[in-house]
């Protein structure tokens, strides 16, 4: 059964219960808190699981030990995953423990966290959906579902693969109960060891160890990283004037930092069985795959570096990097290929939902596209079905096996075909517009969760400390960069921007590479308020032309709406591009008012310049006008080559 028909199935359930799904309302009137799945009552988490002590005592008392049982009796959102006795007494035996007393006290803190989602209350109809569980280890929780045979198909639910949801949907006052049959582990271990316990994965597993590259995904923890507990996620945080007030005194967003820094990484590999049908059947026959393919695509490089594994120009080396990727995500945190944003705010009817990512492979990026729907590819060409290079799927976690696929530092996808940076997906298939959401310009955004995660969360940002933002750089002690998480009300490409905020601020942005050599015009999409700045642009430290102003009334980009004469529209977008300004995209927004037809979205032609694949390019933004809350809200990047703008035919509006 498919999550989309399991979540069907469920909210049929839940509807028939006349139960309401979704965040659990936490207030201290008791006549407000909603019904057990299967009966009343007015329990907090903790209660819940001591009003049956007997079936919970383990669990209990490794809650008590690492003293988040009195957490789980305070106001808040909590999903629980509740071990029973037996599961626990599993959990001992297995790692050589007589009782709960003798788990070292680390471990009994690890293995609390583990079972708790802080924030969230998770029912089984919200998991699948568009944002995956985290739990207070910073672990992604990986939700599978399958039919049990052998009991007319009834619905089987697990926790990573390994824990089965005896018992779904327990409602308590501050969260939601589910029990569990086994314990869900808190695994220690780093990527490449967890690929290496999966022996479906051993002609990959021996390349990542071979190119050195398996000592670059054991990173986990910035440890020179500290933060005032009261501005971290789930403190008291703090606010940022971010607002279309006028006089820029507006609202403020309320604006976190991450507790903690990571480093996290995600794989997306082919299983043994894919080499198999390339016939691939060992590291030798992959080598010669390898420099067949990369020889082709860096004809510059070719046999020079064949026997220095670990030289990054080495062909296996940039096969193996190639499907590397320094930050976490579970599959769908790729591209939006379900939840609010894919259904409300997409225009599908007129592109697929797309997005892309630099990879490890130096100088390298690859598209992610969903289509149609809950598929998603890499590296596709074409308009939903209709292709002319289909791509690489990346699989469903329920259709990859048994084994658990996410670790401390990262996870790992299967792919259902060879995926390589080739000639091919270098000047035809990445031979595009490549637009960059903000949210992807960092890997700090997305391992600190400010991307996708905090969907619809109130008005809310995740900011960053100076030096500890890659692919970044705030130039003065003024400056503030955060990233506001998506909101299906914002007028913002995929619901999400970049904020960069302060007196004078000064910052920097590393641009993702060019997939070849060529002319390209670099813009920036960006929505304009009048609560806002003038800034001047440079690339690579040259002036863009004259300063952008994100101020309506002074923009002068000459925006004009839309008529019913397609030959008026396209002179009128003509004489926008003139003036180095575009409308917005016309695939994203909403059936009546797609983001072109915003007059506060614009895209700004900064420059048109050669650029080179192996180089690399700084974007910066120097605000020129005085004021502390004057902002500028960078919403995407697009890199669009010559043979796109200059065609024949002309640029879509897509």
């Amino acid at each position: 059964m498919s999550n989309n028909n399991i979540k069907h199935f469920l909210i049929g359930l839940c509807t028939c219960l006349g139960l309401v799904t979704g965040f659990v309302a936490c207030t201290d009137d008791e006549s407000d808190q909603p019904l057990n799945f299967y009966s009343s009552v007015r329990l907090t988490a903790a209660g819940f699981i001591e009003a049956d002590n007997d079936r919970f005592s383990e669990f209990i008392a490794v809650l008590e030990r690492s003293n988040y049982l009195s957490m789980l009796k305070t106001y808040g959102h909590y999903t629980v995953f509740a071990p029973t006795n037996e599961a626990m007494k599993d959990y001992l035996k297995e790692n050589g423990y007589g009782s709960v007393a003798d788990i070292p006290q680390e471990q009994c803190d690890t293995l609390s966290r583990a079972h708790i989602v802080q924030d969230k209350a998770y029912f089984t109809t919200d998991m699948g959906g568009d944002v995956a569980p985290v739990n207070m280890n910073d672990d992604f929780i990986e939700m599978t579902s399958d039919s049990d045979v052998t009991n007319n198909n009834a619905l089987l639910v697990y926790v990573n693969k390994n824990s089965r949801l005896i018992q779904k949907d327990d409602s308590v006052t501050n969260g939601v109960v589910h029990v569990i049959d086994h314990v869900i582990k808190a695994s220690s271990q780093f990527l490449p060891s967890l690929m290496e316990d999966n022996p479906n994965l051993t002609i990959f597993c021996q390349a990542l160890r071979l190119t050195g590259m398996a000592d670059s995904l054991t990173k986990y923890i910035d440890e020179t990283y500290t933060v005032d507990p009261d501005s971290a996620v789930g403190g008291k945080g703090f606010g940022v004037v971010n607002s279309t007030a006028g006089d820029g005194s507006g609202q403020k967003t309320t604006t976190y930092y991450p507790d903690h820094r990571y480093f996290k990484f995600t794989a997306f590999v082919e299983p043994d069985s894919v080499y198999h049908t390339h016939g691939i059947h060992n590291i030798d026959d992959l080598k010669a795959y390898a420099k067949q393919v990369y020889d082709e695509s860096y004809p510059e490089d070719a046999g020079k570096y064949d026997e220095d594994f670990k030289d990054r120009r080495n062909p296996l080396n940039r096969f193996v990097s190639y499907h590397l990727i320094n930050r976490i995500g579970p599959r769908d945190y790729w591209v939006h290929c379900k939840g609010p944003i894919y259904e409300q705010k997409f225009l599908t009817n007129v592109a697929d939902p797309e997005e892309y990512f630099e990879t490890m492979a130096p100088h390298t990026i690859m598209r992610f596209c969903s289509n149609p729907g809950e598929e998603i590819y890499i590296n596709r060409k074409g308009f939903r079905t209709n292709y002319t290079v289909r791509g690489i799927r990346v699989l469903k976690t329920e259709e990859s096996g048994g084994y658990q696929q996410s670790c401390s530092n990262g996870m790992y996808h299967y792919i259902d075909d060879i995926l390589v940076y080739s000639y091919d997906v270098r000047w035809n298939v990445l031979n595009r517009r490549l637009r960059f959401d903000g949210s992807t310009l960092s890997p700090d955004f997305m391992n600190a969760r400010a991307r996708m995660y905090y969907m619809n969360k109130d008005r809310m940002m995740i900011g960053f400390k100076h030096g500890y933002l890659t692919d970044f750089k705030m130039n003065n002690s003024n400056t503030f960069i955060g990233c506001g998480n998506e909101q299906t009300g914002w007028v913002h490409y995929q619901g999400s921007g970049v904020c960069i905020t302060g007196e004078k601020y000064d910052a920097s942005v590393k641009l993702p590479p060019v997939p070849h050599d060529g002319t390209y015009e670099v813009r920036m999409g960006y929505s304009q308020g009048n609560d806002r700045g003038i800034a001047q642009v440079y690339l690579n430290n040259e002036p863009c032309g004259i300063p952008v102003s994100f101020r309506i009334f002074d923009s002068n980009t000459g925006w004009e709406p839309d008529t019913n004469d397609e030959e008026e529209n396209k002179a009128m977008d003509k004489a926008l591009r003139n003036r180095g300004f575009m409308k917005a995209m016309d695939s994203y927004g909403s059936t009546d008012t797609p983001l072109r037809n915003q007059s506060n979205c614009i895209r700004r032609i900064l420059v048109r310049k050669f650029l080179s694949a192996n180089q690399e390019n700084w974007l910066r933004f120097r605000q020129i006008l005085s004021g502390s809350s004057l902002y500028m809200s960078l919403d995407y990047i697009e890199l669009c080559p010559k043979d796109v703008y200059d065609s024949p035919q002309g640029e879509d509006r897509h």
